[in-house]
């Protein structure tokens, strides 16, 4: 079983199907991991004009960045797709892709490839600010399809290629699991603070 609790796989369907069933994103929606990432875009990608999502899995939270125009789902199985969110469905290291986006986000995706590093530094390419979360610190055998676990803060500098501009580790309450969450802006000496959260899109709660 995995750190997080979520079992893995579902054992009589294959991982496409988890993928296109929802049974993926169910069992992974309320994780605190994303809070950290959903904040952390409204905070760096304020004023976003278009976004891209990496292994999407089908999962909607593209949906949460409904101020950025130009939403787009890249997987190489089973993008996102919907009235407002385009979805691509092709190879990440062979696709063509038509310009630089504001905000690249790339989630528990680099465990799984076998050139992480290559992977990895495309993702730069591509956008201006590019957010990556990736199991940090988890055992060798947690995962099946997991195939450079353990990763700790040094691994992903060496795929990446650079220290990123701000790191968090996410711990998931009553769980083991913890998440590492890196932001990378074009500018590698810029530094997020004050400044920053101060003018961060809010989220309307009810009651509040």
């Amino acid at each position: 079983m995995a750190p997080d609790g979520s079992g893995g796989l579902d054992p009589k369907d294959g991982i496409l199907t988890n993928y296109a069933n929802g049974g993926y994103w169910e069992r992974r929606m309320d994780m605190l991991y994303y809070q950290y990432v959903d904040y952390i875009i409204r905070t760096v990608g304020n004023d976003a004009k278009s976004m891209i999502d990496i292994g999407t899995a089908s999962c909607p939270y593209l949906e949460w960045f409904d101020w950025i125009p130009e939403r787009v789902s890249f997987d190489m199985a089973e993008p996102y797709r919907s009235e407002t969110v385009q979805g691509i469905q092709a190879d990440f290291m062979t696709y063509d892709f038509p310009k630089k986006y504001d905000v690249l986000t790339c989630l528990q995706v680099l465990e799984h490839v076998p050139n992480a590093g290559a992977f990895a530094r495309r993702l730069l390419d591509i956008a201006s600010t590019v957010v990556i979360s990736v199991p940090f610190l988890w055992g060798e055998n947690a995962v099946s399809d997991h195939i450079h676990d353990p990763i700790d803060r040094k691994k992903l500098r060496r795929w990446m290629g650079r220290a990123p501009n701000y790191a968090v580790v996410v711990e998931e309450p009553f769980r083991k699991a913890k998440r590492l969450i890196a932001v990378y802006d074009q500018d590698p000496k810029r530094g997020f603070g004050k400044k920053d959260f101060k003018h961060r899109i809010h989220r309307n709660r009810v009651g509040a």
